[in-house]
């Protein structure tokens, strides 16, 4: 067992936290107390759940204790301070820290986040990458402050974006990624030399919790990257038909069905059967749209919301 004191601080629903505790653990940290999140107002962009075992059981196993609550609720900072942790480690928590709490361990906080900040701080920030069509994300462990997710960085790790990514399979190649970091980490504790390097604050992109606009699909975007913002939450992104609005149930890039590219944008075009539209790179085909809760073909339902759909002639 490690002898500097660690508190460490979650949500039991998160894989992300359980997954972290458990590498934690595996490598002899002295967790002295655990501050679970309540679960009330939670947002999630994961399909939720963890395979994972959760903090409580984990607490219970190797005889941590753990509170539940928010920084503010009663008790909760004298509890802190009687736990006299060396270093608080939070991950996965969505309630914010006032300085009072931060300023308790001599070592400070450090929390970790999934995105390789400074860009995509806040929350979601899985969600935001693919939308974005960002190219590589990770995780990023870093001081807290005062800011949004603005402290010195700690160390990062780096995981490539794929095509057909959904929040869960990116943040889990992340996080499957994040044992040998943890070991660094808890090595530099018991030194007090983990490292400090101030983000470019030019790079600073900020996430906000995503609303129903954000799901429209957006033909002045590549026909990929539509593709995959369908897939980050499926069967949530959709299209409008005269003022209507239907959801994707399954969409394809295809490459170019003709070489004039005299055609509107936003506008449904028949080609080979299917619904499609025109984007800056390659076509969308969208081969059902969702009705009632049930998928339907999208050309014919097209059909029916806006009456004679121009074809493409290919070739």
């Amino acid at each position: 067992m490690r002898s500097k004191r660690i508190v460490i601080i979650g949500t039991r629903t998160w894989e992300l936290t359980s997954i972290h505790m458990e590498y934690f653990v595996n490598n002899d940290a002295n967790i002295v107390g655990i501050l679970e999140s309540p679960t009330e107002g939670i947002t999630t962009t994961t399909s939720g759940g963890s395979s994972s075992k959760p903090i409580h059981v984990i607490a219970e196993e190797q005889n941590i204790p753990i509170v539940c609550g928010k920084p503010k609720d009663d008790g909760i900072m004298d509890q802190m301070r009687d736990w006299a942790p060396d270093v608080i480690v939070v991950i996965g928590y969505q309630f914010f820290l006032p300085d009072e709490f931060l300023n308790i361990p001599p070592m400070g906080v450090v929390n970790f986040h999934t995105s390789l900040l400074p860009r995509h701080c806040g929350r979601h920030p899985g969600f935001w990458t693919i939308w974005y069509g960002d190219e590589k994300s990770g995780m990023a462990v870093h001081f807290m402050d005062s800011g949004l997710d603005t402290g010195e960085i700690a160390y990062k790790s780096y995981v490539p974006v794929e095509d057909g990514d959904t929040v869960d399979t990116l943040y889990d190649r992340i996080w499957k990624n994040d044992e040998p970091m943890i070991k660094q980490l808890l090595d530099d504790i018991e030194t007090d030399t983990i490292p400090r390097t101030p983000q470019d604050k030019s790079q600073y992109t900020y996430n906000y919790v995503p609303h129903e606009k954000d799901f429209e699909l957006d033909f002045r975007q590549d026909a990929q990257l539509l593709v995959n913002r369908h897939l980050v939450k499926p069967y949530k992104s959709y299209i409008v038909l005269n003022s209507d609005h239907y959801p994707v149930y399954e969409c394809q890039a295809i490459d170019e069905p003709t070489t004039s590219r005299n055609f509107k944008l936003n506008t449904p075009y028949e080609c080979n059967g299917k619904l499609v539209y025109m984007t800056p790179n390659k076509w969308l085909q969208i081969d059902q749209l969702m009705l009632e809760d049930k998928p339907h073909p999208a050309l014919e339902l097209a059909q029916e919301k806006v009456g004679e759909i121009s074809m493409i002639k290919t070739g």
